[in-house]
């Protein structure tokens, strides 16, 4: 596990409790998290998630995962 400190949330989307999150680890490296779980966590698993409706992606720069976060967010803002 890793600790991790929250950068940016968009609460509330892409529904009610749940969020997308940049956060930055302890670790030196970058996660885009979103769902009801990892968002909110102070310790997240040092690999990447991708199952279920919480998951995580790590990169290995703010840049990175700040594009993963607004990819997937325009994903969901073309579907409304």
């Amino acid at each position: 596990m890793v600790k991790v400190e929250m950068l940016e949330i968009r609460e509330d989307f892409p529904v009610r409790d749940e969020a997308y999150a940049l956060l930055r680890g302890e670790n030196g490296r970058f996660a885009f998290a979103w769902g009801p779980t990892y968002p909110y966590a102070d310790e997240v698993p040092a690999q990447d998630v991708k199952d279920g409706e919480s998951g995580l992606e790590w990169h290995e720069t703010e840049n990175a995962a700040r594009a993963a976060m607004e990819q997937a967010a325009s994903a969901w803002d073309t579907q409304g």
